[in-house]
């Protein structure tokens, strides 16, 4: 029967997972015993396993929920729809490029928990497409491409993560919140626990104060914590994260300051990245709501009398970003 490697299970998952590993090995027999599951597998095997996906098809994720204390379940993936966007491999590992509209994914693995009274009690009598109200303890969830769990090249000790934390509610879920990418020498755990007493001691970093303002106007009901790449070449995965970084940088729901990277934020000469590897490349989001006409000129028209934060609450844009990026002309320069 195939597991997830017990170690790198305990080193990459929340703590609050560990208990849970058997169910789910037990869900994901479960899924391998299907069409769709076999077909997972032969990718999710080999570090650079890839699945060609296109317009309509599922996206290669393994999701299992716990909720609560009843029985675990298999969420449904997502399908790929027009709006969706990755960065990754432009080609197959056998070289044949990707056709118009194609996507190279890796596959992943997904484990959630929910726990909070609010979201049980909606999702036992079906509202499962309703906003949550009153969230006091988000759902949890982990996910990493599948060969981290199943075919580990390597030894949790000394291991270096690059991560995204997502958060966010309703339609967001679970990949299209708010998101803050990193990477860490030590356990990603331990940089999320810094993170959560920043946001809690009223740190103003744009990270820690978009989830204090999201969680005060009850917009946060998951927090999606994604490893996506693991290695022991430091260099390597710096200049992945700037990378990442430079691909989502027209994204307003991106929450990093600084471009990425090792001291001065910048790419190390002569080191490579994970950019075209299947081992980090993400799943597919959602582009971020566009803006219509009549917010455009209501954000041209308040630029000298408010600042962008008050004029992207008036708008109902985005972020104050969104704002700063039409005022500059950086976006929507045509649109009049």
């Amino acid at each position: 029967m195939i597991t997830v490697d017990p170690a790198w299970w305990e080193h990459l998952t929340p703590p609050d997972m560990h208990p849970h590993r058997a169910t789910f090995d037990a869900m994901m027999h479960r899924f391998l015993g299907t069409a769709r599951g076999v077909s997972w597998l032969r990718s999710a095997m080999t570090p650079d396993g890839l699945i060609r996906v296109r317009l309509g098809q599922p996206i290669p994720v393994l999701h299992v929920a716990l909720l609560g204390g009843a029985l675990p379940i298999l969420i449904p993936p997502r399908i790929i729809e027009p709006e969706h966007r990755a960065l990754g491999p432009t080609a197959m590992r056998s070289g044949r490029p990707l056709a118009p509209g194609e996507l190279a994914l890796c596959p992943e693995i997904r484990f959630e928990l929910v726990t909070d009274p609010v979201m049980l009690d909606a999702l036992r009598v079906g509202a499962f497409d309703q906003p949550f109200v009153g969230v006091t303890r988000p759902a949890q969830i982990f996910s990493t491409p599948a060969h981290h769990l199943l075919r580990p090249t390597s030894k949790p000790d000394g291991a270096f993560v690059l991560y995204q934390h997502i958060f966010g509610h309703a339609a967001s879920y679970p990949d299209d919140g708010w998101f803050y990418v990193g990477v860490t020498t030590r356990r990603w755990q331990t940089r999320w626990a810094e993170h959560r007493r920043a946001i809690g001691s009223g740190s103003r970093l744009r990270f820690h104060q978009r989830y204090r303002d999201e969680t005060a106007a009850d917009r946060v009901s998951y927090v999606h914590h994604k490893v996506m790449a693991v290695t022991d070449d430091i260099e390597r995965l710096y200049n992945t994260e700037t990378w990442l970084l430079e691909g989502h940088r027209q994204d307003a729901r991106l929450l990093n300051m600084s471009a990425g990277g090792r001291a001065g934020r910048r790419r190390t000469p002569g080191a490579s990245s994970l950019s075209a590897d299947a081992s980090c490349a993400p799943p597919p989001r959602r582009r971020a709501p566009r803006l219509t006409l009549d917010q455009l000129n209501a954000i041209r028209g308040l630029e000298a009398l408010a600042t962008a934060s008050e004029i992207a609450r008036r708008v109902a844009a985005a972020s104050p970003r969104q704002v700063r990026d039409v005022v500059a002309g950086r976006t929507y320069r045509n649109a009049r």
